[in-house]
């Protein structure tokens, strides 16, 4: 066999080793954030078999190079276009929503994204080797954030079509702030979506339903009991709804939601149905309680996106924060090495 058929048959090895990891966690738990990472790897590796058996066949490695030309292409107008896209958004969450941090993240992105290429230029054209290390710090953090949120914006993607499939014995709506006692349209859009779920696993009646959400200081009754009103205006009979009025948390939702129907005889799979941007993060929280919970989605502005899936995006972070520390005291560690090593070569 010759080598360049052996190289083939390595990368198709390595491809079938992350296509199996993404199988075997996919069936293990379909909520795990490694899953988003694991397809990327499995895609990845994919495209380097193709590459290789392209470049064995007659005029192969002329059409791979114009697919590679097509697909730089595309992503660098992309990510040209992403920052200026950023902070329109920015400015469109200014002016609709209130001012906040969690509402400024798209324009201190963009901003972000227009600024990170000027500090990684700057060394070469100043030819300043002390600067050497921050520009590579920058680079590679920019590169770590980039990947991690690529991995996160894949398991959504996954994640979004799993839950949908899921054959719930009930559902838990998330609560948020009620207004003069009356429903919001955010929360109505959660309610709506738990309620056609309910509708959905239950057929001719829907399965049990638990409006979850306690009284707030600024709210004159509890989440959970203007919620069921609502679900009962909207056709729901009363004896398919478990109010749920203490949880202050989603991790109260959840437990407390769950303990509801336990109570009623039921058994997991259950939905939880809050806004698409919190979602995955839900579902998160669930798996890490051992709650045999799955999420789904309700629709949210599109002009809300951005903002809010970047802050969901932090939220995740913070999940693991070890595993970031590492990442960050490398970084810290190679780009000082960078600036010693650039500045005693001058």
């Amino acid at each position: 066999m010759s080598a360049d058929w052996l190289a083939v048959v390595g990368s198709v090895a390595v491809c079938a080793f992350w296509t199996a990891w993404f199988v075997l966690s996919l069936r293990t738990d379909r909520r795990r954030l490694r899953n988003g990472f694991l397809l990327i790897a499995s895609v990845y590796s994919a495209g380097g078999v193709l590459a290789q058996l392209a470049a064995l066949v007659p005029h192969g490695t002329t059409v791979l190079d114009w697919a590679d030309l097509a697909v730089v292409t595309v992503l660098g107008l992309f990510l040209l276009a992403l920052p200026v896209l950023l902070v329109i958004n920015g400015l469109t969450m200014v002016r609709r929503e209130r001012r906040s941090l969690a509402n400024l993240l798209s324009l201190a992105a963009g901003l972000a994204m227009l600024v990170v290429p000027a500090v990684v230029v700057a060394p070469v054209v100043l030819r300043a080797p002390w600067a050497i290390g921050i520009a590579l710090a920058v680079g590679m953090t920019t590169a770590w954030l980039g990947l991690v949120f690529l991995g996160f914006v894949t398991q959504i993607l996954l994640y979004r079509r799993a839950a949908a499939r899921v054959p719930a014995h009930g559902v838990i709506v998330l609560g948020s702030k009620v207004v003069a006692g009356r429903v919001p349209p955010l929360l109505a859009a959660r309610l709506r979506a738990g309620a056609d779920a309910a509708r959905r696993l239950g057929g001719e009646r829907p399965v049990r339903i638990v409006p979850s959400g306690g009284q707030g200081a600024d709210e004159d009754r509890p989440e959970g009991v203007a919620m069921a009103e609502w679900l009962v205006a909207e056709g729901i009979p009363r004896d398919a709804i478990l109010v749920e009025d203490r949880a202050r948390t989603t991790r109260e939702n959840l437990t407390l939601g769950s303990a509801l129907l336990d109570g009623a005889g039921l058994t997991g799979p259950y939905l939880v149905a809050t806004n698409s941007y919190h979602a995955p993060r839900a579902a998160m929280e669930a798996m890490d309680l051992g709650l045999d919970v799955h999420a789904i989605g309700a629709p949210t502005a599109g002009y809300f996106f951005p903002s809010a899936y970047l802050r969901e995006f932090v939220a995740v972070l913070r999940r693991r924060p070890a595993v970031h520390v590492v990442v960050v005291t490398g970084i810290v560690l190679v780009s000082g090495l960078a600036s010693v090593l650039t500045v005693a070569g001058t």
